[in-house]
């Protein structure tokens, strides 16, 4: 973790979770299966514990390019002694980041609905086309 950090301008410590976990919750959630989740769930908290070090703190920060590195995080953050005992960021850190994460998160709505108009649509830039000529015709 402290190799990632060093020299960095913006440091982005969000998941300590593989992208396979993600695949094998989606599934468990199309399945309904509350079973699986709770064992999925009890099999990351024991693989979490293994990376507790991990917190994106002071030291961690202290080592960023001219130890002003910006710190971002979609939100919602595991602040540690906040949120959870021990967590994914320092509450001093995110503290001192507090209001830019703010920002950050305020566009997450505007990206997730991107990327489903994106992915659902055969040619997004055709509707896109269509949607700005009727939005054109309505104008008083």
């Amino acid at each position: 973790m402290e190799q990632a950090f060093a020299g960095a301008h913006v440091v982005y410590p969000k998941s300590w979770a593989p992208y396979r976990v993600m695949q094998r919750r989606t599934e468990l959630l199309k399945n309904s299966d509350q079973e699986g989740l709770k064992a999925l769930e009890e099999e990351c908290l024991a693989n979490n514990a293994r990376f507790s070090r991990w917190e994106c703190d002071r030291a961690k920060m202290n080592l960023t390019h001219e130890r002003s590195a910006l710190y971002m995080h979609c939100l919602p953050a595991d602040i540690s002694g906040v949120s959870c005992k021990a967590g994914e960021v320092s509450a001093e850190v995110f503290e001192q980041y507090r209001i830019p994460t703010y920002f950050e998160a305020s566009y997450k709505p505007f990206v997730i609905s991107a990327i489903m108009f994106l992915t659902r649509l055969r040619d997004p830039g055709a509707k896109l086309e269509t949607i700005i000529r009727r939005a054109k015709s309505l104008s008083i």
